[in-house]
């Protein structure tokens, strides 16, 4: 264990030698380096300039190997700062470069493992657990080291973003033993209070503020300010979501307090934002304006919609490329063979003279024709891999319209009247659970927005938080229930995320909403053959013939947007597939031809564990 003051001892010695050797060599760069590296947990506003200049001097050198080293430590340092986009930036650029230079395993892993995080934190889950998935597997039979435990800690990750937690919580644990085994503290406690956040996820709350107060001591201990206030932050979210929130106000005024000294501009967003709900749900409505006014001022300078169409941008190109160059090694390969094969055949021709020029023509011309035939094959390759990243993109991009979908802006501002409605009436009890309500909502809409399936536990938990919030909007008059045969395995059947809450949204807001009373919703699931499940919601609203006349009258003749986007993200779930999803729509009729409301029946093929075989 390293105390704050061994630490600026170290730097100071290190500066020292940087001024007694001013030479501009590599292992100039290696100071550079190092000095960042050991300021990274109290001076993170400082390691960016340092970094910088390791990587002018790299170039000046021109060395792959020490601008690839250099630049992993930049993606690392714009992580920190919760700059994602140039993190990712980084973390490819160094690959590349570490990758052209031939740099030992090592440090290869190394930076594949700060890829691999770069991938989380821009949601590109299924990639980080292969990543790190293939780096464990190679260190799986070397000796038990610090940085072995590493390893082990990244696929627990990889699973944690993913909501596998089982899995997550095995390989932390196999983590946590390694560092234990090597007397590796500070790894022990950074990992345990990974470990306390998964807990907080999992609503195991004691259990979190146990680790998390197991962790925070020993990072004031060492003055590591960087774990201190992320570890700060997540208590006072625990605290939050119990209803603490005289307990988390401190805590979360610490943390911003710290972040702000470490230059982070997302935590700084983040936190305000938390900040002017618990100053509003406390009544320090002067705080909460000034809060909302920074939270404001933080957002403003985070571009994220473009940022995240850039970053699939940048990893599409990054896939393109390597492939490319994986096809261009083949072809000089082959090139290097052909002139070989050529060299053998003119020292036949000098014996063999009349049958060596034959066998040379008959040669050159199958050469010939299977190098043509070996660039259309890796031209119709290369097109593939393209369209295939491209098709990706698009269904990237139909998740988030189908997550902009649920978040529906009436629903949300609907909800957020009725918070402010209970704060107003200073119903602090009810605010504060008409505010976790929403939240979990909230945040179990972004979860599944990671993922490409859920499975029907999932979903109709997700649908009945949604339900009971919606169910004020109607004053009560809103009944609704859930059937799941007894023949499905709700925990192990799984269906694209996101798929049936918009056909639940448009019964309520086209169908119940412009009924008075004895509002009725039914949401079905059943089997009717092996390979899919049948959902069928059913309403007893006035009915799409009706609901059309009403939009008529108040002029609004847009297109759902839900209905929309929906249909765009079944023609790419269904593209190229040979079980497609099918969604039948029936308008229901009393005897004597009166509307009594809607059916929606959405067939949809099924494989079990299908979220673990992608």
């Amino acid at each position: 264990m390293i105390s704050s003051n061994a630490q600026l001892k170290k730097v100071d010695s290190i500066q020292q030698l940087l001024k007694l050797e001013p030479g501009r060599d590599s292992l100039r760069v290696r100071r550079l380096l190092d000095i960042s590296y050991i300021k990274r947990t109290t001076a993170t506003k400082e390691c960016g300039p340092l970094i910088e200049e390791a990587i002018a001097l790299s170039l000046e050198l021109k060395s792959d190997y020490l601008e690839g080293t250099a630049r992993r430590y930049l993606a690392q340092h714009y992580r920190r700062v919760g700059n994602f986009e140039e993190s990712l930036r980084e973390a490819i650029h160094s690959v590349k470069l570490l990758e052209a230079a031939k740099a030992m395993k090592s440090d290869l892993m190394l930076s594949y493992s700060d890829l691999a995080i770069a991938y989380q934190n821009t949601n590109f889950l299924e990639e980080a657990l292969e990543m790190t998935l293939k780096n464990l597997e190679e260190v799986k039979n070397d000796p038990v080291t610090p940085g072995k435990g590493r390893f082990y800690f990244d696929v627990g990750n990889a699973y944690n973003h993913l909501g596998d937690y089982k899995n997550a919580e095995s390989y932390y644990s196999q983590a946590i033993d390694i560092c234990e085994q090597t007397d590796f503290t500070y790894g022990k406690m950074l990992m345990t209070a990974t470990l306390a956040a998964m807990y907080r996820d999992q609503k195991k709350y004691e259990l979190s503020k146990e680790k998390f107060n197991e962790s925070l001591p020993f990072f004031k201990e060492i003055g590591d300010t960087r774990s201190i206030a992320s570890t700060t932050y997540q208590l006072a979210q625990v605290e939050s979501m119990q209803g603490n929130h005289n307990a988390a106000l401190p805590l979360l005024e610490g943390a911003l307090m710290l972040y702000e000294e470490l230059g982070s501009l997302l935590y700084r967003q983040e936190i305000n934002q938390q900040l002017y709900i618990t100053y509003s749900i406390l009544g320090q409505q002067a705080k909460a304006d000034a809060a909302i006014v920074l939270y404001n001022e933080a957002k403003d300078s985070i571009n994220s919609r473009e940022d995240k169409k850039r970053i699939a941008e940048m990893r599409t190109k990054y896939k393109t490329e390597k492939i490319v160059a994986e096809k261009e090694t083949a072809v000089a390969t082959a090139a290097l063979s052909e002139e070989k094969s050529d060299r053998d055949r003119f020292l036949l021709i000098g014996t063999l003279v009349i049958a060596g020029l034959i066998l040379l023509s008959s040669l050159l011309y199958f050469s010939r024709v299977k190098a043509t035939k070996k660039a259309e094959i890796i031209t119709l390759e290369l097109h593939e891999t393209q369209k295939r990243l491209a098709l990706e993109k698009l269904y990237r991009d139909s998740q988030l319209k189908a997550l902009k979908a649920q978040m529906n802006p009436h629903f949300i501002f609907n909800a957020l009247n009725s918070i402010q409605e209970y704060i107003i009436l200073n119903k602090k009890n009810l605010a504060g659970d008409y505010l976790g309500k929403f939240a979990d909502l909230m945040r179990t809409y972004l979860k599944h927005s990671d993922t490409g399936t859920l499975s029907i536990y999932e979903e109709i938990d997700s649908l009945q938080m949604y339900l009971d919030l919606e169910a004020l909007r109607f004053e009560d008059t809103l009944t609704y229930s859930f059937n799941v045969s007894e023949k499905i395995n709700k925990e192990q059947t799984h269906i694209p995320t996101m798929l049936i809450h918009p056909y639940v949204e448009n019964a309520l807001k086209h169908g119940l909403l412009h009924r008075k009373t004895n509002r009725k919703l039914w949401i079905t699931f059943s089997k009717e053959a092996e390979n899919s499940i049948t959902c069928c919601i059913e309403d007893n609203g006035v009915g799409r013939a009706k609901a059309e006349e009403i939009k008529a009258q108040n002029k609004n003749l847009h297109a759902s947007f839900a209905v929309k986007a929906t249909e765009n993200r079944l023609n790419l779930l269904n593209y190229k597939k040979d079980r497609k999803i099918g969604v039948e729509i029936i308008d229901l009729y009393e005897d004597d031809g009166r509307a009594k409301g809607t059916r929606v029946i959405v067939n949809i093929p099924t494989k079990k564990n299908l979220r673990n075989d992608q």
